[in-house]
């Protein structure tokens, strides 16, 4: 019973996200507090939106609630969900915990802490497994480990963030390896078959556009191949270390490393010269896809979710161009809907 709400709740609540002709109206809006108006209007929002006043809002608050809504949803979805499903469930949650690592440890070493303090997700916060505003508090990176003790990135970040030279782009590629790792973790306690493999594809197909973009952005910049390979994800699905390395060795790699985009499906077509978004745009593609196909209860959760927080993140991008009076055309290059 629990198998099919979840997949019916997920489905219901897709049902009302935002269509292309809502997303054409809000940047058209001009303004953000007639975009809040806007979304007041329907059913997915009118929660999220219902104490504020739109004339007053501004960026950052509307930004802030978009995104908890997404976390709303996500728990609300959740309570439907068989009791040994529980771990795997909390996927998002660890998902937000590991970014909030991540931005920390960006701020400590760039003498920011201020930033990742306005900006911690408060309603997310107390389920994370570490103490977010400890974490705040540290100014190194040796007292912030500290902060950690006890998680699942304790034990592989302690050598690394106590080092006399830390080297900060390892220890974020090791974040997400250890999220990756409690992910597989839960999905082989709880899941079986073809749910498994769908599961751990989902985590692998990221991880092979990740590690993409990741060469395109250091090749971009003349980073070396060998620091390159050092700060590869460790999975993947269809593109095999070789194969970057093959691309690396090239005189001119970028063009090989981009048409992977499209020879492994991460990307459908190339609809902007920005590769994030590409990817971002055949993501989307592939989790309506799974919503709509699958049975297995974790799948349709996790299809939702990153359904929901694409939306948010579109979403985020209208708010801010509208804040910087862009107009509708440059807003829409960075939508992926």
């Amino acid at each position: 019973m629990a198998n099919n709400a979840v997949a019916a709740k997920a489905r219901a609540v897709y049902g009302s996200m935002l269509s292309k002709d809502d997303y054409n109206v809000l940047t058209h809006k001009g303004t953000i507090p007639a975009a809040v108006a806007y979304l007041k209007t329907k059913p997915l929002y009118a929660g999220a939106f219902a104490d504020t006043d739109e004339a007053a809002i501004h960026r950052e608050q509307a930004e802030a609630l978009i995104n908890k809504n997404v976390f709303d949803n996500y728990l609300r979805v959740c309570r439907f969900a068989s009791g040994d499903k529980k771990g795997i469930m909390s996927f998002y949650i660890r998902r937000l915990e590991c970014e909030q690592l991540i931005k920390a440890i960006v701020a400590i070493t760039s003498d920011e802490q201020e930033g990742f303090v306005v900006s911690l997700p408060e309603y997310a916060a107390e389920k994370f497994s570490f103490d977010a505003l400890k974490l705040a508090s540290a100014k190194t990176l040796s007292s912030a480990v500290s902060a950690i003790e006890g998680t699942i990135y304790y034990r592989h970040l302690y050598p690394l963030m106590t080092a006399a030279d830390p080297d900060v782009d390892r220890i974020l590629t090791t974040v997400t390896v250890c999220y990756i790792k409690w992910a597989f973790g839960q999905i082989d306690k709880t899941e079986k078959g073809k749910s498994r493999t769908a599961l751990k594809d989902f985590f692998l197909r990221k991880n092979d556009a990740d590690n993409l973009l990741m060469c395109l952005r250091l090749k971009s910049f003349g980073i070396g191949n060998d620091r390159i390979r050092e700060l590869l994800i460790p999975y993947h699905k269809r593109i095999r270390p070789a194969e970057i390395d093959n691309a690396l060795k090239l005189s001119d790699p970028v063009p090989v490393l981009r048409d992977m985009f499209i020879r492994e499906r991460l990307i459908a077509e190339e609809i902007s010269d920005i590769p994030e978004i590409n990817v971002n745009a055949a993501d989307r593609r592939f989790f309506r896809h799974r919503l709509a196909v699958c049975t297995n209860e974790t799948e349709a959760l996790y299809a939702l979710t990153m359904l929901l927080a694409a939306e948010s993140t579109d979403l985020c991008r209208i708010i801010e161009g509208l804040r910087y009076g862009l107009a509708p055309e440059e807003i829409e290059k960075y939508l992926t809907i």
